[in-house]
């Protein structure tokens, strides 16, 4: 989702793309049971530079979302075959996005958020040779600039108290409620070889880039999903806000990597995205500014608008769905759904790059190597399957990689303790949707494939629950069609 699955919205079922080319390739599992294991999200490359060590995790029951206290296995798993190698625990892991671990540019090193004795958020340095940490940093790190010299970060804490992407506390807080648009909170730079640590942009920053002041909706600001340019001198982000209709805003933002030159280019419908290169990002979804200051306004936060929200929830929904299904040729295409290329400019214009085939919301990733080509998955459809393919930007050429059931099992809320989800929640949040929804989208029963590349840009890795309701890795090696 890009955190949208907080906000109850409904995917809608349809043919994920048209007419793929099929070809036959080998599927290959690279972990097996009894005990499970993931990665987490597509916006990271999975094995190191030699290519024989994959990163993983592994967990005993993905049943529940991770609780107070719980921890899992960080290491690693021989891409040829072997057995996951536990290196380390981590208390700081959830199920879309893994511990963010990733390796340390061409070496053997990589990089694991847990938390320290005292509760804060720090990052664990791993060889994956010596199979041991050599080094702790102060602060947790979602992903590091090109040099390796920088990292940039959140404020998880604050994401889980939202229902987004963050960690679970240790023990319950006293605060469950959060400052909606903070300015001592946002987008952090870290030293790795220092540990110093700045504030780059606040939410409030962010928040007022693009608009006449910050929008003030009842619900927090957040952000999400940082990523650094192929060179590293641009990082982008997500800025996303519930609003009183029900579902939420975002905007895709970048900047410099010193904080400036703030960009807003595109709001309204903006889901999981991927730099295409340092200039052009892809994402699915489309620019809907004009609806989306209208469900802005402050007026549906009076009482006497509640009465009439269902009916403007029903419309946003009509819109939003004949924006999905409306054909988008050529240029352009803001304002219809789809997959989106935008330049990363003043001017930051947009097309639909791929019109008639990818119909779709899904996780996209550039090929670190050959970078016409993007690796991309689907949400489940009508017959509960998430569909895997390559696209390629250029060409438009569509690769079928297959297609995968999701689990049928739902959250047995007998079997924890129901209240250490909610530890640290904000209220409105834990009020706004329906709590079975909630635990099955953080518990290990939810398993989107998010696929990510190989360092060498040829194998296709991806975490999967289709068989027999074990969440393994698998990898399928595609480099007879992205090498040709």
């Amino acid at each position: 989702m890009a955190e949208r699955i907080l906000y109850n919205r409904r995917r809608r079922d349809s043919t994920a793309f048209s007419h793929p080319c099929k070809m036959d390739f080998t599927i290959k599992r690279i972990t097996s049971g009894p005990k499970h294991h993931l990665f987490g999200f597509h916006d990271l490359v999975q094995t190191n530079a030699k290519g024989d060590l994959a990163l993983s995790l592994e967990v005993d029951d993905i049943s529940h979302p991770p609780l107070p206290g719980e921890t899992c296995w960080s290491g690693v798993v021989p891409v040829d075959g072997g057995d996951f190698i536990p290196i380390h625990k981590t208390h700081t892991w959830n199920y879309p996005q893994g511990a963010r671990q990733q390796w340390i540019g061409d070496s053997d090193l990589y990089l694991c958020n847990d938390r320290a004795d005292d509760g804060r958020l720090i990052c664990r340095v791993v060889d994956a040779r010596k199979r041991q940490i050599i080094k702790t940093l102060p602060f947790p790190v979602h992903c590091l600039d090109a040099s390796c010299r920088y990292a940039y970060f959140i404020n998880y804490d604050r994401l889980y108290s939202l229902g987004a992407y963050g960690y679970t506390p240790f023990c319950d807080t006293e605060k469950h409620r959060v400052e909606d648009i903070p300015t001592n909170d946002g987008i952090f730079r870290g030293s790795l070889e220092t540990g110093e640590i700045e504030l780059l942009l606040s939410i409030r920053d962010i928040a007022a880039a693009g608009e006449r002041s910050p929008k003030r909706v009842g619900y927090p600001h957040f952000l999400s999903h940082l990523e650094v340019n192929p060179s590293g001198t641009r990082v982008s982000c997500l800025h996303q806000y519930r609003v009183q209709d029900g579902g939420d805003i975002a905007r895709l933002v970048t900047f410099g990597c010193d904080g400036l030159e703030v960009r807003v280019l595109c709001k309204g419908e903006v889901s999981h995205y991927t730099w295409v290169d340092d200039n052009h990002l892809a994402f699915y979804g489309g620019d809907m500014a004009a609806m989306a200051a209208k469900r802005e306004l402050w007026i549906w936060n009076l009482p006497v608008a509640r009465l009439i929200l269902p009916s403007i929830k029903w419309l946003v929904k009509r819109i939003r769905n004949e924006k999905a299904a409306a054909p988008t040729h050529g240029s352009g295409g803001c304002g219809k759904m789809g997959l989106q290329v935008v330049e990363d400019s003043t001017v930051h214009e947009m097309h639909n790059a791929a019109p008639g085939i990818i119909m779709e919301d899904g996780h996209p990733m550039t090929n670190p190597v050959w970078r016409d080509w993007i690796v991309m998955d689907t949400y489940p459809g009508k017959r509960d399957f998430r569909k895997l393919f390559l696209y390629n930007l250029k060409s438009s050429e569509i690769v079928s990689l297959g297609e995968y059931p999701m689990s049928l099992k739902t959250v047995d809320k007998t079997k924890f303790d129901l209240r250490k989800v909610y530890y640290g929640v904000d209220g409105r949040i834990k009020k706004a949707f329906n709590e079975s929804q909630y635990l099955h989208f953080r518990s290990g029963l939810h398993c989107d494939l998010h696929p990510r590349w190989s360092h060498d840009g040829r194998i296709v890795f991806f975490d999967s629950i289709h068989e027999a309701d074990e969440r393994q890795l698998y990898a399928i090696d595609v480099g007879s069609v992205v090498c040709r």
